[in-house]
């Protein structure tokens, strides 16, 4: 009875080192193109973003901010100034190239000079010309003269982004300011309704108080909902206010010189926004890129 457990043994010993064999599945291929039916609109599409609004008031305050802003301008400035600083710094790179001309005129007169000229004409004017042309150039052996090139260059790719982030933070503060204005003034005539409207039914109540048909506790609460009302009346106000304020110091003018049409909230057409983040918009954002 031992051969045949020591076979059994080593049978189950040799069948524990066996190797198993690994099946490689295919991994799925991911797809290569976004599976849906958004398509991404260009970026110059969305360089005038705010007329998606179809609001020609909106559209009239953007073009003022962006005519009377002086942040806009300085950076603008800035801009220019590095574009100049960047060609000054190209120049060493390029031959230097000069060039003169000069002309003289001398007249021959007799003894000292002081009464006659010579008898001959053709010796009474003589003329010299003169022309000097020249071209130099120094090799960029170090290349210290294309680092400050690039350097130049770099610096204006990042006042061009610095002007990017100013224009588009004063264009998004002015349509945030004016949608804000609109929608308090939306607010202001909704809670003007509201009162009104509670104030008719405190008449109705003190009319059926006075008859008997009324309770004192529902004149009360009519009387508290009223309260209410006059109360969030102010508040609104000086939220429209605020807002209006807002909007004039960003177009750079008195809030009493700021004249908006009878534009209504609800007036305003939304743009649709597709779904999905597409990661082109990165490159898009100054203030990222």
């Amino acid at each position: 009875m031992k051969l045949p457990l020591s076979l059994l043994t080593a049978c189950l010993l040799l069948s524990a080192c066996n190797q198993t064999r690994l099946h490689n599945e295919p991994a799925p291929i991911p797809p290569a193109n976004w599976q849906g039916a958004h398509t991404l609109s260009s970026p110059a599409g969305n360089q005038q973003w705010w007329t998606h609004f179809s609001s020609p008031e909106l559209d009239r305050l953007i073009a003022q901010a962006r005519a009377g802003s002086y942040d806009l301008a300085a950076a603008v400035a800035r801009v220019q100034q590095a574009r100049a600083s960047a060609v000054i710094a190209g120049a060493p790179l390029l031959p230097e190239v000069s060039f003169g001309a000069s002309a003289n005129r001398q007249k021959l007169l007799h003894g000292k000079g002081y009464n006659q000229l010579d008898g001959n004409d053709d010796k009474q004017a003589v003329d010299y010309f003169d022309a000097k042309l020249s071209a130099s150039y120094e090799v960029d052996f170090w290349g210290g003269k294309s680092a400050a090139r690039d350097s130049a260059v770099q610096a204006l790719k990042a006042s061009e982004f610095d002007q990017a982030t100013v224009e588009l933070t004063l264009l998004s503060s002015v349509a945030n300011s004016y949608v804000q204005t609109l929608a308090f003034n939306e607010q202001l005539r909704i809670a003007r309704l509201n009162l009104a409207n509670a104030q008719n039914v405190m008449q109705v109540v003190q009319t059926r108080y006075d008859a008997g048909s009324a309770t004192a506790v529902e004149l009360a609460q009519q009387k508290s909902l009223v309260a209410g009302q006059q109360r969030q009346l102010p508040l609104v106000e000086q939220q429209a206010q605020e807002a209006r304020i807002t909007l004039a110091v960003l177009l750079g003018q008195p809030v009493q010189s700021l004249v908006l049409g009878n534009t209504a909230f609800g007036q305003l057409q939304w743009p649709s926004i597709g779904s999905g983040l597409p990661s082109a918009l990165l490159t898009r954002r100054p203030d990222i890129a």
